[in-house]
């Protein structure tokens, strides 16, 4: 396993594919803008379900810390392959949670100009973005001051708005 999760290929690529759909986000952002035609309904609901991808792995490196924490206490044999994951989930969260930030605003963008009289869809929406809005910016806050008590209660807070981002996520998914 420690082959897979800390090959270069595998970060390079992860790396590429989140600067094209980085890029093919803010794409389609200013298309609908411009354009604000309506065809391309299957698209935006792609796009909504590689962001909730991105935030997922973005939440796995907190579960797969948790299983490392757990596998090394027990000293289980595959501890050293939940490191690895760590590192790796580690190593691309940031990645992770602007891909999932501006796959959402385009997602949303359409559904909210867009709506097909599902309005609790689109009100739970606007509640997921903004719990993730809130956790990319105290995320962001934790990058420019991650030190000393300050850093540890914005990670807090970090984590806090991140299970308030799941749970809006939840309901947004069940509507």
């Amino acid at each position: 396993m420690k082959a897979v999760f800390s090959h270069p290929i595998l970060h390079v690529g992860v790396k590429i594919a989140g600067a094209l759909l980085a890029s093919l986000s803010v794409a389609l952002f200013v298309l609908i803008w411009l354009t604000g035609q309506a065809p391309h309904k299957e698209l935006y609901k792609l796009l909504g379900t590689l962001a909730e991808f991105s935030a997922i792995a973005g939440g796995g490196m907190w579960l797969v810390r948790h299983a490392f924490m757990q596998g090394k206490k027990r000293n289980i044999r595959w501890q050293h392959d939940l490191k690895e994951a760590f590192l790796f989930f580690r190593k691309h969260h940031t990645l992770f949670g602007y891909l999932a930030l501006f796959l959402v605003i385009s997602h949303g963008t359409y559904f909210f100009l867009h709506h097909d009289d599902k309005m609790g869809r689109v009100y739970s929406g606007i509640g997921a973005f903004v719990a993730l809005l809130l956790v990319s910016t105290l995320g962001y806050v934790l990058q420019r001051f991650n030190k000393g008590k300050q850093g540890r209660s914005y990670k807090k807070l970090h984590q806090w708005a991140a299970l308030l981002f799941g749970g809006a996520l939840a309901v947004h998914l069940l509507m």
